[in-house]
C-alpha cells in the first residue's frame, strides 16, 4: 500500500492518471530503437518515422501494437490525424493522453 496516497502499490491517483511518474517518450525511443535496430541514443523526439527511420505502413502498424501491449492502451485509428505519427513526440504526445484520458 502506498501510504503517502493511501492506494495499493502500482496503483494511481485518478487526478493524476496512468502516465504520472512515466517517462512515456524514454518508452516510445526504446521500443522505436528496438523496432528500427538502433540504439536508443540515436532516437530523438523528433526522429520522423517514414523520413529518418524509413518506416512503411506495415512497420508503424507494428509499432502501434508493440506499444499497445506496453502500455495496455488501444490506439483507434478513426481519432488518427495527418501528421499524429509523424515524429516520436507525436506519438508520445498520443500515448501520453490515451494514458490520461
Amino acid at each position: 500500500m502506498d501510504a503517502a496516497q493511501g492506494l495499493p502499490d502500482g496503483a494511481t491517483s485518478p487526478a493524476t492518471g496512468r502516465a504520472a511518474g512515466r517517462d512515456i517518450t524514454a518508452d516510445v525511443i526504446r521500443s522505436v530503437a528496438a523496432m528500427a535496430k538502433l540504439s536508443p541514443q540515436e532516437i530523438s523526439g523528433g526522429t520522423r518515422f517514414r523520413q529518418d527511420l524509413d518506416f512503411d505502413s506495415t512497420n508503424i502498424l507494428e509499432l502501434l501494437m508493440r506499444l499497445e501491449v506496453e502500455f495496455d492502451i488501444e490506439f483507434d485509428p478513426d481519432t488518427f490525424g495527418t501528421g499524429t505519427f509523424e515524429t516520436v513526440d507525436g506519438l508520445s504526445a498520443y500515448v501520453r493522453e490515451s494514458l490520461d484520458g
